[in-house]
């Protein structure tokens, strides 16, 4: 049964947030809108934590940062500043997610969303994302980062889902940032495999 949850916790990461429900039909008074407080330097706008060149200095160490935020054991809080500050203020996360009977479709959505909800679900079941052989295309302060994965759901047990990232990378004069996500996922046998013994 555990394994069970576990599994529909990462299928849940793996597709996102829930599509929102149809809005009601009487319309919520809204507040009226506060305009964002700026920043008197205009980097820090951009620049959530500062990040090292080792962090965000090449597209390859941008890739194995997003890796090292994101996975954590059981019970850790990821450090979602940290996270955020690999992703340009302008960056879209594209989520190919599977139904079980239409089968693939997309869905995008914003980093924010993302954060808030997978964020959660990293930290309830334990989750450590490894790139596998990653490739790399780049033309001056463009790249083009295609990265196959694993998840576990412990640092060292097996893996319960493969999948690929797919990351566009710009460089700003300072450093690079993730402009764009998209990435799918899908179980692997040792997953089916736990699902089915008794009393798991």
């Amino acid at each position: 049964m555990r394994a069970l949850l576990l599994s529909s916790c990462l299928v849940l990461v793996a597709q996102g947030p829930p599509l929102p429900k149809a809005p009601a039909q009487a319309l919520p008074v809204l507040p009226t809108p506060q305009a964002p407080v700026r920043s008197a330097n205009p980097l820090k706008e951009v620049v959530r934590v500062d990040l090292s060149a080792a962090e965000a200095g090449t597209p390859e160490a941008l890739t194995a940062s997003l890796y090292a935020f994101i996975s954590g054991p059981v019970g850790q809080p990821r450090n979602v500043d940290r996270i955020r500050s690999l992703f340009h203020l302008q960056a879209r996360i594209m989520v190919v997610a599977r139904h079980p009977e239409k089968g693939l479709f997309l869905r995008p959505m914003e980093l924010e969303a993302f954060l808030g909800y997978a964020a959660p679900q990293w930290e309830k079941t334990g989750f450590f994302e490894r790139g596998t052989a990653p490739s790399i295309q780049k033309e001056d302060g463009v790249a083009q980062v295609w990265s196959p994965y694993e998840i576990r759901l412990t640092a060292e047990g097996p893996v319960v889902y493969t999948g690929v990232n797919a990351l566009q990378c710009a460089w700003d004069g300072k450093r690079w940032w993730i402009t764009h996500l998209e990435f799918q996922s899908q179980p692997t046998q040792a997953l089916m495999g736990a699902q089915l013994q008794p009393g798991k």
